[in-house]
């Protein structure tokens, strides 16, 4: 068979889709009801080459190791997948068909990738999982246990109760009556150290920005971090040891500085409930709004200027919020 390009696209019902909400209701109902995009196009292109050309030499050097689960099958072979240029370069491709102007990034991106290896030629620690897909959905375990939880461990999931909903609304598959609550995600790269043997979730971060000793202090609150958490411990128990941020410059000086994302138990154990009833409380917004009964300016508008003015500059949402939808 042909090599293949791995796909290192959102999930369905991931972070990129219950984030927002946990900032802003309205942002939420921008980007998901109303189909608006406001994370700069050319950032998160560069971001996705990253993930891909990191992707595809993990996926290899994990074969070259002895071999990982991708998607259910034991891959051992490397020609399995693409080599990372080349997925680089297919990624691409397909991104240029679909309309996204991404050619003019790959000598940055191939600039990226030449500096990492460089900074790390040999590579000690183990390959578990690369783009690797897990579904957790809120409910009860077989102990009785209110969480978020993976297949193996799910006994009784909670069900959305919101009438009106019995269809999915174009552009919010997670939200039907009746149907559980899921969150999904991909694990950029699992590893086992090869010092203290315990398995780590990494999360490439290929940023413009600082690579700073603070960046792990700020991703802990982060709730694609706090799906990572709880998953680890489910997936690997004891062994688990935590989350990985692999924060790669794609500028001079190309800085690579993996940091250790701190631990938030006690709110990493409301996850579960925050979930549920953000869930709800958007699919009631959902109702009212395709009755009729609600409008725009009637979904909740965070007032803060540490959300509507970040560390990334103003929301992309911010003259809409501003003057208005119209």
């Amino acid at each position: 068979m042909n090599p293949i390009l791995i796909n290192t696209g959102r999930s369905t019902s991931g972070w990129s889709f219950w984030g927002p909400a946990f900032s802003c209701d309205f942002l939420w109902f921008l980007i998901n009801v109303q189909g608006k995009q406001f994370i700069g196009a050319d950032p998160l292109t560069q971001g996705s080459m990253g993930h891909t050309i990191l992707a595809h030499y993990y996926a290899r050097l994990g074969c070259e190791q002895g071999g990982f689960e991708y998607e259910g099958e034991n891959i051992s072979d490397p020609n399995y997948f693409l080599p990372p240029e080349e997925g680089l370069r297919a990624w691409v491709d397909e991104a240029e068909k679909e309309g996204t102007e991404a050619a003019h990034f790959i000598a940055n991106t191939l600039e990226v990738f030449r500096r990492y290896r460089q900074r790390e030629p040999y590579v000690s620690d183990r390959v578990e999982g690369v783009e690797m897909q897990i579904k957790m959905t809120v409910g009860r375990n077989h102990k009785g246990d209110f969480g978020l939880w993976l297949d193996k461990n799910l006994a009784e999931p909670e069900l959305l109760d919101c009438p009106g909903l019995e269809e999915p609304t174009a552009g919010v598959p997670a939200l039907q009556h009746g149907k559980p609550i899921v969150v999904t995600k991909r694990f950029d790269l699992v590893m086992t150290h090869s010092q203290d043997r315990r398995t780590y979730i990494w999360d490439h971060k290929v940023t413009g920005g600082s690579v700073s000793k603070t960046r792990a202090q700020q991703y802990a609150m982060d709730g694609q971090f706090a799906v990572n958490r709880i998953a680890g411990r489910q997936l690997y128990g004891s062994n688990f040891g935590g989350v990985v941020l692999n924060l790669v410059q794609r500028r001079e000086p190309y800085a690579v500085s993996r940091q250790h994302v701190p631990a938030t138990p006690w709110r990493d154990q409301q996850f579960a409930r925050q979930v549920y009833t953000k869930a709800h409380s958007l699919a009631q917004q959902l109702v009212m709004f395709a009755e009729g009964r609600t409008g725009p300016g009637d979904w909740e508008l965070t007032r803060s200027e540490l959300a509507c003015y970040h560390r990334y500059g103003k929301c992309g949402a911010f003259e809409i919020c501003q003057y208005g939808p119209e």
